[in-house]
């Protein structure tokens, strides 16, 4: 039903594992740092120090794991372009 609701609005689908640990693998380094409870809800990964909020860690795996690149930027770096530098990228 996902799949045909994808298609008549024009949204791409795709289908990760269910057992992909999105939640424990390290957004930033892609390290898995273990099985968390639930009551967990922000961690530090103990691989490179990134502090994650345990939601938006998940989404940005799937967001991966779905086909999707994901960057440092998109990862909630904080960089920002000047309008002169965005212009010549």
């Amino acid at each position: 039903m996902l799949s045909a609701k994808s298609d008549k609005y024009g949204r791409d689908f795709r289908v990760i594992s269910r057992w992909e640990p999105t939640s424990q693998r390290c957004s930033c380094c892609g390290e898995i740092g273990g099985k968390k409870e639930l009551k967990i809800r922000e961690w530090k990964c103990l691989f490179c120090g990134a502090i994650h909020d345990r939601d938006v860690n998940a989404a940005v795996n799937i967001k991966v794991a779905g086909g999707q690149s994901e960057t440092l930027n998109g990862r909630g770096e904080k960089v920002r372009l000047s309008a002169k530098k965005a212009r010549q990228g």
